[in-house]
């Protein structure tokens, strides 16, 4: 009895001082962790904020918010900035170079060893600044600094394996053309599908090709001000070392280049200009803004819609047009976080005739019937138009999720068809180039809503007229237009037109 208790008593010990080295791994692994975090480089930081995007579902911008401020040299967040965004851009394909390159599959690695090799792929096969052999032993090192030592050697073997291919032995484009695209154009074979089924093969990878273009200038508009002509703008900026060109369709669009922050441009914080892309700015010029309008936009954030439509209010009325009415913009949007920085946007480019008001586009208000005389609806949409800038859109956005859009889409331009006067103006905008979701809305607009199209020509650049635009709606393409994918649809509201609320 005594023995078989003494044997227990061993069996306890031993399974105890188990239990202990078991729950100190962990912990090694979090001081590990921790003290890395405390020098944090810019590979460091790269691999950080992919695995933020990838595991925790976050967003980029918000990734490289918590990340890049952590680096004070300017070098090292551009680094991070570079390692982090091309990886993500190019992550289909990343992992179809790893995946022939390593027994253990992507899907089946740890999470940060992914990473790891992921940021370290795209520095072998997708700039030509780095050595190969600078990112082979950075991604070892890295791979101590998160505790996982014992997978350094897997991680090394891999690395130099894929710096030693000569050639990848990509998909044939013959045999299966939306696979290769997938995997040229790090396109999720879903989305590939649905493309080239909309438009077609040739268009399609023309689409896919300029997803992967970097954009070498920044859009601006730059706002109307009595005391500072276009030209004077123009040589200011110049003056201070950033180089602008004119914009593509806007009389006072530019396209800046060789500036170091936004924030620090020229007339930037004094309201002079206003970060835009090209291509929003049509949703604005289709309206037709003559002067002294009231003026609603449904789904304001981030509040470019907004800043510019109130701004050429302000230009009309200092011009002595609109019968000596100013007219107004009442900005509404679910977020309150982001109608706070509509109200910054609003402040610093002095346009006090504007209205900031929290509310859910696919609410309805039934005071404001029948009370504008221009409404914008820049409605919630997949994004697909904007993954030059925003690539993570494409790994995030499901078939579920697609399908689920239009009754969202359609209640929203239920509500904002209703608050149009009759033979007002109502512009539906959306920032995708998915078909399904733009002309699906037009229809909708059409049969349901009381509107009519209502040609676009009289309010764009002459490069811009089509065979659609005379009909009432504008696809722009970063193939085409070297523009976000954009669309905008113009509608009027016929007279006696009644609404099903």
């Amino acid at each position: 009895m005594e023995g078989q208790e003494t044997l227990k008593a061993k069996e306890i010990a031993k399974a105890g001082e188990k239990a202990l080295k078991d729950a100190q791994k962990p912990r090694k692994v979090q001081d590990e962790k921790h003290a890395a975090e405390k020098q944090v480089t810019a590979r460091y930081a790269a691999v950080s904020m992919l695995m933020m995007v990838l595991s925790e579902q976050k967003f980029s911008t918000e990734a490289k918010l918590r990340y890049l401020e952590r680096l004070p040299d300017k070098r090292e967040r551009a680094l991070a900035t570079l390692l982090f965004e091309g990886t993500l851009e190019r992550l289909t394909e990343i992992d179809y170079i790893l995946d022939l390159f390593s027994k253990t599959k992507v899907a089946r690695m740890k999470p940060v060893i992914a990473a790891i090799l992921r940021t370290a792929v795209y520095q072998l096969r997708f700039t030509d600044k780095i050595p190969p052999s600078a990112a082979c032993n950075e991604a070892v090192i890295l791979t101590k600094k998160f505790g996982l030592s014992p997978l350094s050697g897997f991680v090394n073997g891999v690395c130099r394996a894929v710096s030693r291919a000569e050639e990848i032995p990509y998909p044939k484009k013959k045999k299966n053309f939306n696979y290769y695209c997938s995997i040229r154009y790090s396109m999720p074979i879903e989305l590939v599908n649905l493309l080239v089924f909309q438009y077609g093969r040739e268009d399609a990878e023309k689409l896919f090709q300029a997803f992967l273009e970097k954009e070498d200038c920044l859009s601006a508009y730059l706002l109307w001000n009595r005391e500072l002509s276009k030209e004077e703008f123009l040589k200011q900026l110049s003056k201070s070392g950033c180089h602008a060109e004119e914009g593509h369709y806007c009389p006072r669009a530019v396209l800046l280049s060789g500036y170091d922050a936004p924030e620090r441009l020229y007339g930037f914080s004094e309201g002079m200009l206003y970060i835009m892309d090209e291509s929003s700015m049509q949703a604005v010029f289709a309206a037709g803004i003559k002067g002294g309008e009231r003026i609603l936009d449904v789904c304001a954030a981030p509040g470019g819609k907004t800043v510019l439509a109130a701004n050429l209010l302000l230009q009309r009325f200092s011009e002595g047009g609109a019968d000596g009415k100013l007219g107004s913009v009442l900005a509404r949007d679910v977020s309150v976080q982001k109608l706070e920085k509509i109200k910054e946007n609003i402040a610093r480019c002095a346009l006090s005739h504007v209205e900031v008001a929290a509310l859910d586009g696919a609410t309805f208000s039934p005071c404001d019937e029948g009370k504008f005389d221009i409404v914008f609806a820049d409605v919630p949409c997949s994004g697909l138009g904007i993954l030059r800038k925003k690539p993570d859109i494409k790994y995030f956005m499901k078939a579920e999720q697609l399908a689920a859009l239009p009754e969202l889409q359609r209640s929203i331009l239920k509500n904002a068809a209703a608050y149009v006067k009759p033979g007002g103006v109502l512009i539906f905008s959306t920032c995708t180039v998915n078909k399904e979701e733009n002309l699906g809305g037009v229809s909708f607009l059409q049969e349901q809503c009381g509107m009519r199209r209502d040609s676009l020509n009289p309010y764009l650049s002459e490069k811009l007229h089509s065979d659609t635009t005379r009909e009432g709606f504008l696809q722009l393409l970063p193939s085409v237009h070297h523009t976000d994918g954009f669309f905008v649809a113009r509608f009027v509201k016929k007279e006696g037109a009644q609404h099903g609320h």
